[in-house]
């Protein structure tokens, strides 16, 4: 990896009320910019972050954040808190840039990096639970009302999909916030929708999974599990991998959305997946179990930790991070599912799926965010 030298002018908020940055924001094809890291929900980081790791610096934002509240790219971080704030830290010293406060009283999903246009869905407002908002200018490019969100906004093609809580499915033009078209699921959705092709696939409350063709905003069709559907879907060559509330994680044709496989993991699962290297899937349970899971359905691996995961892991190289309720952060080899690492116990449950940004890793625990490095840390000046 090159070394990396940056130099950040930033311009502080008085009163953190907006947030104003003096250089452009320019992501790279490896930053972490949406839910997911990727359309197609694949949760592997092209950054290759070998642990141990050190925490280099912690700040409280008293608030919590989602099992997906966190983006990073050019030496920022972006965290979105349930208490509706949305919150940026200079990756290297750990200072707050700024927030944007009381953007809704539930803002549980990941802000979506365009460059210096930052969009973010939220719920709780009853006036806006979109906007897309300029942190060069320190001014908001548009703020829309579509009902309230809990799913994050995924960028594919130059257009933004995300679900309603009441069910509607938006494709919206991220320059104005214009929809394109919306399809209406009949049912409440809390399911990030994955993206490839021309189709995007999410889940239901009601226990439906359905795929959309995105040029129309038609149903292709939809596969019926018979319990809510939490999770995020993965798309991975031509099939879609899920987990559900009835414990099944399943393989479906992402053409006709029949079944592949179905495997049994005695578990809810709510956490999306994440893909190795090799083309396995990894996922997490309620019961603290972590499982390899091969193309055809066989368990290569289970790993268990002690407390609830939520959030999805992530493949880095050799490694997978997973977050867990019992306030560790856990590293595992992807082939073996051996522990190679795992984080000091941190203050509160870790609900947040980790981030990587080049040697740095970020995460929360309730309401304080980590950056954890495999650098040295000297802890004189915590840097």
């Amino acid at each position: 990896m090159k070394i990396y030298i940056v130099i950040l002018f930033i311009i502080y908020i008085t009163g953190c009320s907006g947030i104003t940055v003096e250089k452009d924001i320019k992501p790279e094809p490896n930053d972490w910019v949406m839910a997911g890291g990727s359309p197609a929900q694949h949760n592997f980081s092209k950054y290759v972050l070998n642990p141990p790791l050190n925490i280099m610096w912690e700040y409280n934002i008293e608030g919590g954040v989602g099992p997906a509240g966190i983006t990073a790219s050019d030496a920022v971080v972006f965290v979105n808190a349930l208490q509706g704030d949305l919150f940026t830290f200079d990756v290297l010293s750990g200072g707050k840039i700024g927030a944007l406060k009381s953007l809704g009283k539930d803002c549980s999903t990941a802000p979506l990096i365009m460059g210096n246009n930052i969009i973010f869905t939220f719920a709780g407002d009853k006036k806006t639970s979109a906007a897309s908002y300029n942190i060069t200018s320190g001014k908001f490019n548009w703020q829309k009302r579509f009902g309230d969100i809990q799913t994050s906004p995924i960028l594919f093609e130059n257009y933004i999909y995300f679900n309603t809580i009441a069910g509607k499915f938006y494709k919206i033009d991220p320059a104005t916030g214009r929809k394109q078209w919306v399809y209406n699921s009949k049912s409440q959705v809390h399911s990030t929708c994955a993206v490839s092709g021309n189709i995007a696939v999410f889940g239901t409350d009601k226990g439906a999974i359905i795929a959309v063709n995105i040029s129309d905003g038609k149903e292709l069709w939809r596969f019926e599990s018979g319990q809510p559907v939490i999770s995020t879907p993965l798309i991975f060559h031509d099939n879609v991998y899920i987990g559900c509330n009835d414990s099944i994680y399943y393989s479906l044709s992402i053409k006709e959305g029949k079944a592949n496989w179905k495997l049994n993991l005695h578990s809810k699962i709510i956490s999306g997946s994440a893909i190795d290297g090799s083309g396995n899937f990894i996922t997490g349970c309620v019961d603290g179990s972590v499982y390899s899971i091969s193309q055809d359905g066989t368990i290569n691996w289970k790993f268990e930790t002690k407390g609830v995961i939520t959030s999805s892991p992530v493949v880095s190289g050799n490694n997978v991070y997973v977050s867990s309720y019992d306030s560790y952060i856990y590293t595992l080899n992807v082939s073996t599912g051996r522990l190679v690492w795992k984080s000091p116990m941190l203050e509160n449950k870790v609900k947040t799926q980790p981030v990587i940004w080049r040697e740095f890793l970020f995460a929360a625990a309730d309401e304080i965010v980590y950056c954890f490095t495999s650098k040295t840390v000297n802890n004189n000046d915590g840097k």
